[in-house]
């Protein structure tokens, strides 16, 4: 592994089965990374004591070993306070384990194959998931009920991940789609088709403005959150609505009613359409009975 101009700082042995998943502490005081593998087997391995500045090669040594799953680790997620890690498996188990002796919190059984993306909410004691089954679950740590189940995907779910603190969140698949989902009502709020084969992975931005994905179809695609700017639009044309509904009561005011009409078509508001017509009709029926009288 290598940091910088990519020059070797540690040197760590792979697991007998190869290497599949790692991650790394969430905390500046944290001083570990988690490997997970297809031998079924996690590992917590300490850092304590390197150097990015030093040109010496060491060789690490592990804090923990635990035999996890039935079959291959996919995927690894660190919880922000450094407490646990929380592992996803082709076997279509999830376990939540405390760190850094590996101990055994919960066990998230309930996807129907096996799961691609395991992820902590920095906000609540709760766990995603992703998996094969086209499923995404989220999950309680305290004791490893599945809060919710979320459908949509139409091949095998590959990554899900928290946004805007924890109410909503992306993910993506093997069917190419890219999904924004909210957590409290389970829908999905947008579905985005530009890529042309799987997207493995996603990056988000720190503020969450940004995110980029990585498909099959060696292409990456950079997105940007809209959501500002289109509240913003609205909010305009809502106050420019207002302004026109009162320009619109103006102008019947007057009796000038090709431009009521015009006014009224520009809102797309039938009632508003449909009271100027009614006024524009009580304006001709009262003058027509005027001129009867007077003749």
């Amino acid at each position: 592994m290598g940091f910088g101009q990519h020059s070797l700082r540690w040197n760590w042995q792979s697991p007998s089965g190869g290497g599949w998943s790692s991650c790394f502490h969430k905390k500046k005081k944290g001083k570990f990374f988690v490997s997970g593998s297809r031998d079924r087997t996690l590992k917590v391995w300490s850092i304590e004591g390197i150097s990015l500045d030093s040109q010496v090669v060491k060789k690490l040594e592990t804090k923990a070993l635990v035999l996890a799953h039935d079959k291959d680790i996919n995927s690894l997620a660190v919880a922000p306070n450094d407490a646990y890690v929380c592992s996803g498996s082709q076997d279509r188990t999830a376990c939540v384990w405390r760190l850094p002796e590996l101990v055994l919190v919960v066990k998230l059984v309930g996807h129907k194959r096996g799961i691609w993306s395991v992820e902590f909410s920095r906000f609540d004691l709760c766990v995603i998931t992703a998996s094969a089954d086209k499923t995404i679950r989220l999950w309680s740590i305290a004791d490893g009920s599945c809060l919710k189940t979320f459908e949509g995907h139409t091949a095998s779910v590959l990554r899900a991940s928290f946004i805007s603190r924890g109410t909503q969140f992306v993910s993506c698949g093997a069917d190419g789609l890219l999904k924004l989902w909210t957590v409290k009502t389970n829908e999905c709020i947008a579905t985005y088709d530009q890529h042309e084969d799987k997207v493995w992975a996603f990056a988000i931005g720190q503020k969450t403005e940004m995110l980029a994905t990585g498909g099959s179809d060696a292409r990456i695609k950079l997105w940007h959150d809209n959501t500002a700017a289109e509240k913003e639009e609205a909010f305009q044309k809502k106050e420019e609505n207002i302004l026109k509904v009162q320009e619109l009561e103006n102008v019947v005011l007057d009796a000038d009613y090709t431009k009521a009409i015009k006014i009224a078509f520009e809102l797309r508001i039938p009632q508003k359409l449909l009271e100027v017509l009614s006024e524009i009709h009580s304006f001709w029926f009262f003058k027509g009975r005027k001129r009867q009288k007077i003749s």
